[in-house]
């Protein structure tokens, strides 16, 4: 298997050091992360990523993934980093397939690449969503982190763990067994991902993914703090404050979308083949350009850290396959980068280190 520099990249970002808890509002999209350690737990092994990516003029998607690295077995955190950047990167490589294609192939070249390193002794679950620019909406889970939707004013759970208890329809809830992790990333050959279908999203208004932490909530009371007409922020921070009241015993972490309609209003400023990522301590952009930039233009494409964060790492990264002039680029992005300066609520950190790196998309 040939070196993947987008996961490899993306790895080394997310295992960056970071504070024990953060939420981050994302900049002109209603969506919000949050991660938390807990009360218990002396780690997190929860990573959250969301991807936003210019496919061509007039198309463009939104992937939310979630992992958590499994207890009880080797190297948690790690094995959620690899997890993650290994997934993301599949998510950017093969942009154009159908979406369920692309999460189902996804989900396998994260699995591929966790079993490789781990041969099955870690793993974490997975949970991840995409929309696109054309009203598409697909879902895949493997473990037992959740994803949630509100459809007409009714908040439902639409993955089903792969616990015990789960696939059993709660028979088995009281039993020790019953919170037993039935697959994972990183289990093999022998993974059989659960894909959701969304045939409509007219009247879906939210979109939640959630990690264990967040389920010693009950439903009707998650429910409660998650349907309010208030910011996706404000949200999250409730959600977080009441897994840690209910006793923290985990990691909590959560990527909440609000007001689903307002995706899809165009955005004057288009960069085609630009990748914007964010976790809930940071965000990184890549620009894709046809012709090599400027230094002016290379130093600005740049990772934006949480000024809590120690440390960091600036990526100046360009990306190959794009229609835009060169002058028109480095003018797009300095504006985006100003207007970026303008909106952080976090201040960006100079970098000690910096990466360069080219890469095509259809590799």
């Amino acid at each position: 298997m040939e070196k993947d520099e987008i996961q490899f990249t993306l790895q080394r970002w997310l295992s960056r050091k970071t504070p024990m808890s953060s939420i981050r509002e994302v900049v002109d999209l209603p969506i919000a992360l949050a991660s938390d350690v807990g009360v218990i737990r002396t780690e997190n092994q929860d990573r959250l990523v969301l991807l936003r990516t210019q496919v061509t003029s007039e198309k463009s998607f939104l992937v939310g993934v979630l992992c958590d690295g499994m207890g009880g077995m080797v190297d948690g955190k790690g094995c959620a980093e690899l997890a993650v950047s290994a997934f993301i990167s599949s998510c950017i490589r093969h942009r154009s397939m159908d979406l369920k294609k692309l999460l189902l192939n996804a989900v396998n070249y994260s699995n591929n690449v966790v079993f490789k390193k781990y041969q099955g002794n870690g793993g974490a679950t997975l949970s991840a969503f995409i929309l696109n620019s054309d009203k598409q909406l697909e879902a895949i889970n493997v473990g037992d982190s959740r994803i949630y939707i509100e459809k007409d004013n009714v908040f439902e759970q639409v993955t089903t763990d792969d616990t015990i208890s789960g696939q059993l329809s709660n028979k088995f809830h009281d039993s020790e067994l019953s919170h037993q992790i039935l697959q994972y990333i990183g289990i093999g050959s022998s993974l059989e991902p659960h894909s959701i279908e969304f045939p409509c999203i007219d009247k879906i208004s939210k979109i939640l993914i959630t990690s264990d932490g967040s389920h010693y909530i009950a439903h009707d009371t998650l429910r409660r703090i998650i349907s309010p007409p208030l910011p996706s922020v404000e949200l999250v921070e409730r959600l977080i404050n009441v897994a840690k009241w209910c006793g923290g015993h985990d990691n909590a972490s959560a990527l909440l979308l609000t007001d689903l309609p307002s995706f899809f209003l165009k955005d004057e400023d288009i960069h085609i083949g630009a990748v914007d990522i964010w976790d809930p301590f940071g965000d990184v952009q890549f620009i894709a350009v046809e012709a090599p930039l400027s230094q002016k233009a290379i130093t600005t494409s740049k990772l934006l850290l949480n000024e809590d964060a120690d440390t960091s790492v600036t990526d100046q990264i360009e990306l190959s396959s794009v229609n835009e002039n060169t002058s028109e680029s480095e003018s797009k992005l300095d504006e985006k980068v100003e207007r970026k300066k303008r909106n952080q609520k976090n201040k960006t950190k100079a970098a000690p280190e910096k990466l360069n790196l080219r890469i095509d998309f259809d590799k």
